[in-house]
């Protein structure tokens, strides 16, 4: 038997164990009576899962292969699932069907009430053509009031794909009023990572900024060019802001890393940590470059736009995760980093797709484990519980929210006072000092969605493709 991953020779030899489980008949295997779906849920994870050792000795077999599955998985784990075609998935994120984020925020102008704020908005999206923008409020869906007790409700509603009616509002003097409502419809669309990017010129100094919201690999290009252009424009400083990035292709972030260090193509850029069937591997800037097939693939194009700024500023949020923390943190051993913002998700991992491949297919399951730690150069890592920025800053200490860009954004606004472009905008707080519901996942609901799976998941089943964090 084969498993289908998309690592390209980390794992190559654990095909061997993989057949040698399922073909030994050894006690510790066969004696627990397992469907034939679990056995070869059980036996990957085995495997290939991080915490391999702390698996349940007799699972329950009275589960679906979903549940199964997830009674396997280590406390610590928050990111690891399972895909099975025979239950219907309908519910993706507001980001996935319309095309926008969302955070839910306390409404102190009524008990118990929520107020929904717009925090991103896709180019292009059903949300974009409808004309709504990030900033914007409101506080009812289909006619049902956002408050604490229907505040799952409401999230239910916004992953379903559904037309849906938006109940918008205006904050006025510290208090909400109606403002219309809007009506959605979803919308097939391609999100272009690179929302914009932006020059501050203040006393001879030009500090570069660039909003960047998902490593795909496919628009590997476009986040490049921006970055050279940037470059051409002769900034001596950069800002990349990550605030809702909820991670993708490595190889992207190696790429990115690339030409803002003097690094070379044979430096580390990445350390996998596996368990001790996999061990540890190095990866350098061009091999985890070439971990996928997206072009650019070699480290000498890198080079030649690279573009080495002073310093790199990275604007994160609770929403920030995966392969964007991954860029943080494996940017420290090369140049100077400093990010402002809020606490990382703390994605500290990476997994990749394992399929089985036998003809004809005996188990129609997509896995999703958690196959490795990720650390940098220096071997730094650890970060479950997210990477705590240098400077704090609260992009809702003023309501409405600021465009992308906007040099009164808190986050942004804090940045440009360390490179000298600072701004004569000034942060004060809103009057009514709306924050954050209590429940903190509420918080970034919908992006957190994103960071956690992919939505809508993408799964490519290409064996010589490196891990890919969802």
């Amino acid at each position: 038997m084969e498993m289908k991953t998309n690592s390209r020779s980390l794992f190559f030899y654990l095909m061997l164990i993989i057949i040698v489980v399922q073909s030994c008949k050894k006690e510790n295997v066969t004696s627990d009576s397992l469907p034939a779906n679990k056995q070869w849920i059980r036996d990957s994870m085995r495997v290939y899962y991080y915490w391999n050792e702390t698996l349940p000795q007799k699972p329950s077999e009275s589960n679906s292969a979903t549940a199964f599955f997830r009674s396997l998985l280590n406390g610590a784990d928050r990111f690891s699932y399972l895909e099975d075609p025979d239950e219907v998935k309908t519910e993706y994120s507001s980001f996935g069907y319309y095309g926008f984020d969302y955070a839910l925020l306390t409404n102190i102008t009524a008990p118990g009430a929520l107020v929904a704020t717009v925090t991103l908005v896709v180019p292009g999206s059903a949300a974009d053509k409808a004309g709504l923008k990030r900033g914007d409020f409101f506080t009812a869906v289909n006619d049902i009031s956002i408050n604490n007790t229907a505040s799952n409700n409401i999230q239910h509603i916004l992953k379903q794909g559904n037309n849906i009616k938006l109940q918008l509002a205006m904050l006025n003097n510290g208090a909400f009023t109606n403002a219309g409502t809007l009506n959605l419809s979803a919308l097939y669309f391609t999100e272009q990572p690179v929302y914009l990017t932006k020059t501050f010129s203040s006393a001879g100094k030009k500090t570069g900024y660039v909003f960047y919201d998902a490593f795909n690999g496919v628009f590997d290009r476009n986040m490049l060019d921006s970055l050279s252009k940037l470059g051409a424009a002769g900034i001596s400083n950069l800002i990349i802001d990550l605030r809702y990035n909820p991670g993708g292709d490595v190889s992207s972030a190696a790429k990115i890393a690339g030409i803002l260090t003097a690094a070379e193509a044979t430096q580390t850029f990445v350390i996998y940590q596996a368990n001790k069937n996999g061990g540890r591997s190095n990866r350098s800037f061009q091999q985890t470059m070439l971990e996928n097939d997206y072009q650019p693939q070699s480290f000498v194009e890198i080079k030649r736009r690279r573009i080495s700024p002073g310093k790199v500023i990275v604007l994160t949020t609770a929403a920030t995760a995966s392969s964007a923390e991954l860029l943080i943190n494996s940017l420290k051993p090369y140049t100077s980093v400093i990010q402002i913002g809020q606490t990382t998700m703390g994605k500290d991992m990476a997994s990749f797709a394992i399929a089985d491949e036998r003809k004809p297919t005996l188990v129609n399951l997509v896995l999703h484990p958690l196959v490795f730690k990720l650390y940098n150069a220096n071997g730094n890592g650890d970060y479950s519980g997210g990477l705590v920025p240098d400077y704090q800053a609260d992009e809702f200490a003023e309501l409405p929210l600021k465009q992308f860009g906007d040099p009164a954004d808190p986050l942004l606004n804090q940045a440009l006072k360390l490179t000298g472009n600072a701004t004569t905008a000034t942060v004060t707080k809103n009057k009514m000092n709306l924050n954050a519901a209590p429940n903190t996942t509420l918080t970034y609901h919908s992006a957190r969605e994103r960071a956690i799976h992919a939505a809508p998941v993408n799964v490519r089943y290409v064996k010589t493709v490196a891990p890919k964090i969802n």
